[in-house]
């Protein structure tokens, strides 16, 4: 939304404590009952996309009719959800790679001293049929 320029809508951003689907369920439930509930929702996880995915059947929001949804991480039970879960897959190889890198290079830096980094491994999205 910053890129694009577009304001943040109050109660927009729902933090959760876990990447749960019943996280997704509190969080999907407090944004359709915020001010202005959301057109679309990015969620995290494909487990918190989940849970969202459920309140707003529960409720009878059409998705994708009213509401899209794209979770992250392309997990197997997104692909059998009703409807199924668009989502971001990650190449999940880079990011243990990647990662063992980086604990690789924070153990070996004098004082365990290494400045963040921000790192973006290949990903694509993956159309089914909540967006």
């Amino acid at each position: 939304m910053n890129r694009a320029g577009l304001p943040h809508p109050p109660g927009a951003r729902q933090a959760v404590t876990a990447l749960h689907r019943a996280d997704g369920a509190r969080a999907m439930a407090a944004l359709l009952d915020g001010p202005e509930p959301p057109d679309a929702v990015f969620a995290f996880s494909d487990e918190l996309a989940l849970g969202a995915l459920h309140v707003a059947h529960a409720r009878g929001v059409r998705v994708p009719g009213e509401l899209a949804i794209v979770g992250f991480d392309d997990i197997e039970d997104g692909r059998y959800s009703h409807p199924p879960l668009t989502t971001v897959a990650p190449d999940k190889h880079q990011i243990a790679q990647r990662s063992l890198q980086c604990l690789a290079d924070r153990i070996h830096s004098p004082g365990n001293t290494v400045p963040p980094q921000e790192l973006t491994v290949p990903h694509r999205l993956v159309r089914r049929a909540t967006a």
